[in-house]
């Protein structure tokens, strides 16, 4: 069970995020006791009161350690380089309740707005005793020994009773903070709420597997970070800590505790930075180089380009415009010869590629077409051949699959022959009005709809007074089948044969082929870049003929090529378009978004999005997009201040209802001349002020509207295309 505040507010603009102050669960981490008593309203009579049973539950949460695959994202990238010194970073959890399911603080803190145990902390070089040039080092202690104690530093006051003893001895990592650092980084305990809240956004759910409608919502819990990068360069440690069983770092007086112990917290989660003002890295900048007439950063065809200055002739040049690439080829005989391959991606719409008369390829020699121009050969459908049969070989459960549904399929075929066989020769003169093929209860009744009835009452002695049975009129002759009744075609789909279209499918987007299989020059992608292409039908094809090659009989799998063909045409679109994107926006952004649309309004299918390697983004479309959107993703929405450090004003709630305040005010710094740390309470209530006249008046705002209003929008870069080549 969990509750949301009511009222969620939305950025401004037709975003798909909403802002919620924080999704609590229905309850917290901790141990209790539940004591069921029940009593009969008769309490006089003998037995009317029971005995309460009492049973003591332990509601368990995440506490010492994170899963990694909890964290959605993390902003700026973890080994980023770029201007960040007017953002704030910040991590964002798919666990949507975690920053509050457990109590900060050893005494707790009175706010209406439940407080995160959770607190994002923002180190630079130099600032940690146990990590001086900031790259992430922790300390790895016990559960037992840091609930236990270490009397040079203070750690987490803890019950060691109410921690299940399994995880006394595992291992957590942790950091030794100067208590006079922890006091300048750290907020007031009533300020960390609105470094916390919850994001709804719905545009990049996807409907669940076999869920019909629309799909519903993911929400994320975002912690924030109270610290700006300082303007210099620098590199910088993120560290998501917890502040359970800690007491708050300020006295009454507003100074630090007075024993100048290091402050032991655990730490959840941490990556490394580096803040550059002066580096081009940012989304916007890098996004900028794929605009026309910027030379091979800017988005083009897949195709590769010679050399400046090789002088080749024109019929060479023709080919590589075609995306042939020359490379060596080794002949069955052994010998070294020139030939042409070309991948699946190509700047043009490739020609039907002739296929035999039963629609698949047997082998890959048969793909090797000769290249007029050159007198050699082009191999890439054969090398298309040849890696779908290497994958299919390397999957031992595909491989498995596939031959199984072979042999039972030439099993029911044989034993369809060997049926007609025996009813040819036990039925081979039938009846007038009986249908070759039929079985021999259905011959049986047809005898009997005729002269055959009155035959059988006599030779049985029935009496010429008694009513005999009305004959039945015959019923209308079906059309001549030439397979038996009980070998029909229309079966369902076996397993087997379900399973090995299911596989074929994922193959035909390409997955688990290698990269040299589709740009075998890396000179046709090069850093920075974004290439477009159409997607060869043919090579698919060679693909998928190559991995159902395994086992085939063309003569007796016939049947099985056709069941797999028919499941496989209903596994979705077959890709017809894509684009490769090579740069740094892909490890920097996981969550980048890539949108199509025709020459109208209406969106180009998504069929394929996958990562390969460290920074190649591909993505494939149902049909060739006339417009293509690159953008930030909602859930990695930036918070920060301008180019001036100040906080542009946004407008609260949905639509267009309420015009836009614009205005900005100052980002109030609680030690200007320290770590460049946000005042964040004083900050809430000046937005509080400012946007009174907006909202009802109140003192403080609540943490969704503080983080509204301090979301820097995300960038985007939209390319058109005039059209493409054929």
């Amino acid at each position: 069970m969990t509750t949301h505040p009511a009222g969620p507010t939305a950025p401004a603009g037709a975003s798909p995020v909403t802002f919620h102050d924080h999704l609590l669960p229905g309850i917290t981490a901790g141990r209790y006791r539940i004591t069921v008593d029940q009593r009969l309203p008769a309490e006089d009579l003998p037995g009317a009161r029971f005995e309460p049973v009492r049973q003591t539950v332990n509601v368990q949460a995440a506490q010492f350690r994170l899963d990694p695959s909890w964290v959605h994202a993390v902003y700026p990238a973890a080994h980023s380089q770029g201007s960040f010194h007017r953002l704030l970073p910040h991590i964002t959890l798919d666990a949507a309740t975690l920053p509050w399911q457990r109590e900060p603080f050893t005494a707790g803190t009175r706010s209406p707005v439940r407080t995160p145990w959770l607190a994002l902390l923002l180190f630079g070089e130099g600032e940690l005793p146990g990590d001086p040039d900031a790259l992430g080092a922790t300390t790895s202690v016990t559960v037992g020994r840091l609930l236990t104690g270490d009397p040079a530093v203070s750690g987490p006051r803890l019950d060691p009773n109410a921690v299940d003893p399994v995880l006394l001895d595992t291992p957590c990592h942790v950091v030794d903070v100067p208590q006079d650092l922890l006091a300048q980084l750290l907020p007031d305990p009533s300020d960390l709420k609105y470094l916390a809240h919850v994001r709804v956004g719905g545009e990049d759910a996807a409907p669940a597997e076999g869920q019909d409608g629309p799909p519903a919502p993911d929400a994320y819990a975002v912690v924030t970070t109270a610290r700006f990068p300082r303007e210099d360069q620098g590199r910088y440690v993120a560290h998501l800590v917890s502040l359970e069983g800690h007491a708050p770092p300020l006295t009454s007086d507003g100074k630090p505790e007075p024993d100048g112990k290091h402050v032991r917290l655990v730490s959840l989660h941490h990556w490394t930075f580096t803040s550059c003002p002066t580096a081009r890295d940012g989304f916007g900048r890098l996004a900028e180089r794929f605009t026309p007439d910027n030379d091979e950063h800017s988005a083009a065809p897949l195709r590769p380009a010679p050399d400046p200055g090789t002088g080749l002739r024109e019929d060479l040049s023709y080919l590589l415009e075609q995306g042939l690439v020359p490379m060596t080829h080794v002949t069955d005989s052994g010998e070294r010869t020139l030939a042409w391959y070309s991948g699946p991606f190509l700047p043009r719409v490739a020609p039907e590629l002739p296929r035999p008369a039963d629609g698949h390829f047997p082998d890959a020699d048969g793909l090797l077409l000769h290249e007029p121009v050159t007198g050699t050969f082009a191999v890439g459908y054969a090398c298309a051949w040849n890696t779908g049969r290497a994958l299919a070989l390397a999957d031992p459960g595909f491989a498995t699959t596939l031959v199984r549904l072979r042999h039972r399929g030439r099993l029911r075929r044989a034993t369809d022959r060997q049926y007609a066989t025996y009813q040819r020769q036990l039925y081979g003169a039938l009846p007038t009005g009986a249908v070759a093929g039929e079985s021999p209860r259905e011959v049986f009744e047809e005898l009997l709809r005729g002269d055959a009835a009155d035959v059988l009452a006599t030779a049985l002695g029935v009496p010429e007074d008694e009513p005999r049975p009305r004959a039945v009129p015959a019923a209308p002759v079906p059309p001549r089948r030439d397979v038996p009744r009980h070998a029909s075609t229309a079966r369902t789909p076996s397993p087997d044969a379900a399973e090995a279209a299911k596989w074929l499918a994922r193959l035909r987007t390409l997955r688990g082929v290698p990269f040299d299989c589709l740009v075998p020059d890396q000179r046709m992608l090069p850093p920075e870049s974004l290439r477009l292409f159409h997607v060869d039908r043919g090579w698919l094809d060679a693909l998928l003929d190559g991995a159902r090659s395994l086992d085939r009989n063309p003569d007796a799998d016939t049947a099985t090529d056709t069941e797999l063909d028919e499941l496989l045409a209903g596994h979705g679109p077959v890709p017809v378009a894509g684009l490769l994107l090579r740069s740094a926006l892909v490890p920097g952004w996981p969550a980048l978004r890539v949108e199509a649309h025709s020459a109208g309004t209406e969106p180009v299918r998504v069929i394929h999005n996958e990562v390969l390697g460290a920074d190649v983004l591909l993505v494939l479309f149902d049909r060739v997009p006339h417009s293509l959107t690159i953008s930030e993703p909602p859930q990695g929405l930036h918070f920060g201040t301008d180019e001036e450090g100040e906080v542009v004003l946004r407008r609260q709630g949905r639509g267009d209802a309420a015009p836009p305040p614009k205005r900005s005010v100052p980002a109030p710094m609680a030690r200007p001349a320290g770590p460049r740390v946000l005042d964040v309470g004083k900050l809430a209530a000046v937005l509080a002020r400012e946007l009174a006249a907006e909202i009802a008046p109140r003192t403080a705002i609540s943490p969704a509207e503080f983080a509204m209003q301090l979301v820097r929008a995300p960038e985007q870069l939209t390319l058109t295309f005039g059209g493409t080549r054929r």
